[in-house]
């Protein structure tokens, strides 16, 4: 605490904004070593009264300055040096003298005793809450969360407050879906399964933090109604060090439901084995000179279940569907880079990311449809269905990026260079179906069964540039940012589907999708008065993208040029009091499969078909949020989306192009194509959307905090969806509780809590769903390992379930998963894992910011 308020002094100290036309003092540090002594307080005094002129912190190299700080008239100037290190003599220097004939004076290196009195090994105590509300962002802390140890990336989400994650993997934010994720700051530029799948195979052992923006600035692209940053971990310590892991869990299964029973008046039941899960991390970091090297390896192996039971009706007959999917994946992710440090105000860094996996089914997954007329109490027919897939991925990022810093003033360039590709391959390997009669309740199977096969490529390439500049100007107590990104998507998918050994030439579908985003925008920031700040940007991007079905022979282009303002106006009531409000416009652009205008083949009753006329939408949302002690937080917001772009489903008896079409390439033995529903994605609607957070810690005790969120919010579409009328709304509320606990011994406890209620997204209506976890930690030889056991979904309630009945659709939902499990884990760290007297904790690119004589 003392480190921080002795930086923010001096970070308020050195804009301090009066005459300065003369006077330059530098000097370097050494330790008893005779090393150069980085990250140390500097403090330029006044000799007379010891009042504070500049203050800042020693280089790379152990060097500091101080320049243009003598102001008046006189004949010359008497000052003082002060340097501070933790572990080390405060050293005061002899009076220095500037004047019109002396007006530059370069110091004796200075060597700092030790303080053996006080030298004693600082480790850091204070542990984040896992959730931090700030005034303009909400940051989740998975790094040394105890609940959130030996989770995915896609489960800790939903462990996020305002955030939600249906059946089908949307993430949303405060009831709006549409939500631009981030890795690093960096767009992801993925489709919608496939981010989920990355989501899904990243541990969090890789994660630093989660950064959950709800109305973002210009600077960010323009995607995405929301932003959500996932910030992976990167060693900040000086010397080498490292960290390695190891953790296993394993699921504690509901019975799931997999169909009728002989006598098809009973659903069977199957409960699942215990699902075991393996994990393995290794973080290594070497921090000498101007170098910093880094290292970040995993590797997992899981193994998962998911079901879903379903019922639907069309043209008075009943669909009840059973599917059961068991799969066994495993990924391995790395992260390799390196900082160097050119010069004190120029760094440079390369990176490299990737993972490398596969999934695929240990056993067959089975589906089972049974038809029956509307009120029967049998089924007169049924479609028995069992696949066998395997997915692979290889995704790499190779990224070069510069950081330089001008001056003191804070001004500085920042530049990169990523280039990414996304390998995704599928392959079904043996998709049979067998079609049943029922007569008195005897099952006979007739016809000929299907045998699908099929390969389904994903492949990525995407090259981007970027630079960012920010331009201080001081005097006028005001900052200007400029900004240019330039990003180039391919996508080339050849998919290929074989029926009974031949060619399908229904279902194979060869698209390709290029598109090509170029944006500039400027940021201006000012204090207008001591209570009033002030930030305006615009952003400008301009799209061009062509998607071509080469099986169709169909194409098309898109050409546009759109404006995305923002405003932020911060009003400081008193010392405990903050107003902010802000405006931002924003843009969602369809998924690049989206816009293919191919029937994807689910299951022979079951389709999923593009849309080439699929317009972006477009996002006006409005916020004010208030802040207490800069702790308690309450936010009133409200958006508007026109064009809102909902995933729709249809009969296909009810839309004659479709049908067309799937009589034409989709004619299968024993189907009637009139009894087939499928899913697209239409601009359906006008979405509205009210929400109001409220976000409250509780010291309770000294060993007890409670970190409390809730989000209430309500969502209203209208429209029209096939010809119909759509004006639905509800009210809707998610709340998350997280209670940390010190307990005597190194132990710790968390127990926590998320919620959400039932609402409705376009013409689907969801059920509530919550989920109660667990942990308890214990830090052993002298902290430096930790043993953590924790438990997921206790009392087996986070699954999904629901509902539609609009357009002569009806249709009932449920999904279950693995959702609870018990996860054992250990971690140690070895090297420099403390602050010691001698080596800071900081980047070289912040220290950049805190140079003598800096901000």
């Amino acid at each position: 605490m003392k480190k921080l308020l002795l930086t923010l002094l001096l970070a308020g100290a050195s804009i301090i904004s009066f005459a300065q036309s003369k006077g330059k003092i530098s000097g370097s540090l050494f330790d008893e070593k005779k090393q150069a002594l980085p990250f140390a307080s500097v403090l330029l005094l006044k000799a007379q009264d010891s009042t504070l002129v500049k203050g800042g912190v020693s280089d790379i190299e152990g060097k500091f300055l101080f320049e243009q700080f003598v102001s008046g008239n006189e004949a010359q100037h008497q000052y003082i040096i002060s340097v501070s290190m933790v572990g080390y003599k405060k050293y005061y220097s002899p009076k220095i003298i500037i004047s019109n004939e002396n007006p530059e004076v370069n110091l004796a290196n200075i060597q700092l005793e030790l303080d053996t009195k006080n030298l004693k090994e600082v480790t850091v105590t204070a542990k984040k809450p896992f959730v931090e509300q700030q005034a303009d962002k909400m940051v989740v802390n998975v790094e040394g969360s105890i609940v959130a140890n030996g989770n995915t990336a896609l489960e800790v989400l939903q462990k996020s407050p305002g955030v939600t994650v249906d059946n089908n993997d949307n993430i949303s934010v405060k009831g709006k879906q549409g939500v631009l994720i981030l890795m690093d700051g960096k767009p992801t530029y993925m489709s919608q399964s496939d981010l989920a799948n990355q989501l899904k195979n990243m541990n969090s052992d890789q994660i630093e933090k989660i950064e959950i923006i709800s109305n973002p600035s210009s600077r960010y692209d323009a995607a995405g109604k929301a932003v959500i940053n996932i910030v992976t971990k990167k060693n900040k310590n000086y010397g080498t060090n490292g960290s390695i892991s190891v953790g296993g869990s394993a699921s504690l299964p509901p019975y799931l439901k997999t169909g009728l029973n002989k006598d098809l008046t009973k659903v069977e039941l199957l409960k699942p084995g215990i699902m075991p899960k393996f994990t393995t991390s290794l973080n290594l970091n070497n921090r000498q000179g101007k170098f910093n090297t880094f290292a970040n390896l995993t590797f997992s192996d899981n193994q998962r279940f998911n079901n879903n039971a379903f019922e639907r009706e069309i043209g008075g007959q009943t669909f009840e569907q059973y599917a059961y999917r068991y799969q066994s994946n495993q990924n391995f992710s790395y992260k390799l880079g390196t900082d160097y440090y050119a010069t004190k105000k120029t760094t440079l860094g390369v990176l490299i990311t990737g993972n490398v996996g596969a999934w695929e089914s240990s056993n067959p997954n089975r589906n089972i449809t049974y038809m029956k007329r509307v009120g029967a109490a049998t089924p007169d027919s049924s479609l028995v269905t069992t696949s066998s897939n395997l997915r692979t991925w290889t995704n790499t990022t190779f990224n070069a990026n510069l950081k330089h810093t001008f001056d003191s003033t804070g001004k500085e360039i920042t530049a990169d260079i990523d280039y990414s590709i996304y390998n995704n391959q599928g392959m079904e390997r043996g998709m049979i179906s067998r079609f049943y009669k029922y007569v008195d309740k005897v099952e006979t199977e007739y016809g000929t069964p299907l045998n699908i096969t099929s390969n389904t490529p994903n492949i990525y390439n995407i090259f981007a540039v970027k630079s960012d500049y920010v331009h201080p100007l001081a005097k006028a107590k005001a900052k200007l940012e400029f900004g240019v990104k330039s990003s180039w998507v391919k996508s080339d998918n050849d998919i290929r589907f074989y029926q009974n050994g031949q060619v399908d030439k229904g279902r194979t579908n060869h698209f390709i999708y290029t598109e090509n985003i170029n944006a500039a925008y400027a940021n201006f920031s000012k204090e207008l008065s001591k209570k009033f700040n002030l930030q305006a940007g615009l952003r400008m991007e301009h799209t061009h993208s062509e998607g071509k079905s080469v099986t169709l022979n169909e194409s098309r282009k898109r050409d546009y040029v759109k404006l995305f303002p923002s405003v932020f106006l911060t009003q400081t009531i008193n010392k405990d009091n903050q107003l902010t409000y802000s405006y931002s416009r924003r843009i969602d652009r369809p998924g690049y499969n989206s816009l293919n205008p191919f029937i994807y083949f689910l299951d022979p009753y079951t389709y999923q078909l593009g849309n080439e006329y699929l317009m972006p939408q477009y996002t006006n949302s409005f916020e004010l949020t208030h802040s207490f002690k800069q702790a308690f937080v309450t936010s009133v917001g409200y958006s508007i989306t026109n064009d809102y772009m909902a995933e729709v489903i249809k009969n296909a008896v009810n839309v004659p192009e479709v049908l067309e079409k799937l009589k034409k390439y989709n004619n299968i033995q024993g189907i009637d194509p009139e009894k087939i529903t499928f899913a697209t994605t239409e601009n359906i609607a006008r979405f509205e959307n009210i929400n109001i957070n409220f976000s409250v810690p509780i010291p309770v005790t000294k060993w007890w905090n409670s970190q409390n969120n809730i989000s209430v919010y309500y969502n209203k579409f209208t429209g029209q969806v096939s010809d119909q009328n759509l004006n639905v709304g509800q009210w809707a509320y998610n709340f998350y509780t997280s209670q940390s606990i010190k307990l005597p011994k190194d132990l710790s406890a968390e127990i926590s809590m998320w919620y959400n209620s039932p609402n409705v997204y376009g013409i689907m209506q969801g059920k509530a769903q919550y989920a109660v976890n667990a942990g308890l930690q214990k830090s052993l030889w002298n902290k430096k390992a930790t043993l953590r056991l924790n438990i997921n979904d206790i009392f087996l309630t986070s699954f999904w379930r629901g509902q539609t009945d609009f357009a002569g659709v009806k249709m009932l939902l449920n999904n279950r998963w693995d959702s609870r499990m018990v996860r054992l884990s250990f971690s140690y760290k070895f090297g420099n894992q403390n602050v010691k007297a001698a080596r800071g904790r900081s980047t070289a690119t912040e220290s950049e910011q805190r140079r003598a004589g800096g901000n």
